[in-house]
């Protein structure tokens, strides 16, 4: 029962914290274009889905004791998360401004002693994990067309910053996997075809289900 109470207390903080993300969206792509954009795609939707996860991570962690770290860490990822997948359902936008600051905040984040995970680990899995993408991404766009983003490598990059390289590659692999899933639905008729598909929403949609599942190397602390 408390937990249930404890649950209704954050959800409306955690749904205002989560308008406040796509606040920022819009108002990045006010900024880019000149104009308040008149449609978010998905916007209501990505604010109740980061207030029922947020008040369920935050729950659980006071419920089970969990390290704070370990909760204050799968908070700040669910909140990229929002804006990110924003941007790109939005313009298909990754920027830098954004992507980096999620990549500075992993490292802020490996100064902390309880963060297991140490500053120099962090750096050289960003490091490895860039080279590795920005390699298949010169592949990927080798005819010409560009089918991964420069915004892609540098979400990949601050992910493997924040969670090491192997757990970073494994929800990339996830997510990689259900846009092929979307791809053969979209050939056999299942689906419409869509030109373009952006990345973070399955990024991101694997990486919360990793958090809510605890299958981080993290996740005790």
């Amino acid at each position: 029962m408390m937990s249930v109470l404890t649950f209704c207390v954050f959800l409306p903080v955690f749904a205002l914290m989560g308008r406040s993300l796509v606040r920022q969206a819009s108002g990045f792509i006010r900024e880019t274009e000149g104009v308040a954009p008149t449609h978010l795609p998905l916007s209501s939707f990505l604010v109740l889905l980061f207030a029922v996860l947020a008040s369920v991570v935050a729950t659980r962690g006071l419920s089970l004791c969990l390290p704070w770290h370990v909760v204050l860490r799968d908070l700040i990822l669910l909140g990229w998360c929002v804006l990110l997948t924003q941007l790109d359902l939005a313009r298909q936008w990754l920027p830098l401004r954004f992507t980096n600051s999620l990549l500075f905040s992993g490292l802020l984040f490996s100064l902390l002693s309880q963060s297991g995970i140490s500053t120099l680990m962090a750096i050289s899995d960003g490091l490895a994990m860039f080279g590795v993408i920005f390699l298949f991404r010169l592949w990927a766009n080798r005819h010409g067309r560009e089918r991964f983003g420069l915004g892609d490598v540098y979400l990949l990059t601050g992910l493997s910053v924040w969670l090491t390289l192997p757990t970073a590659a494994v929800i990339a692999l996830a997510a990689l996997g259900l846009i092929l899933l979307q791809q053969l639905s979209s050939m056999v008729g299942l689906l419409s075809k869509q030109q373009e598909i952006p990345f973070a929403p399955y990024l991101c949609l694997c990486l919360s289900v990793a958090i809510l599942a605890q299958r981080f190397p993290l996740s005790t602390g």
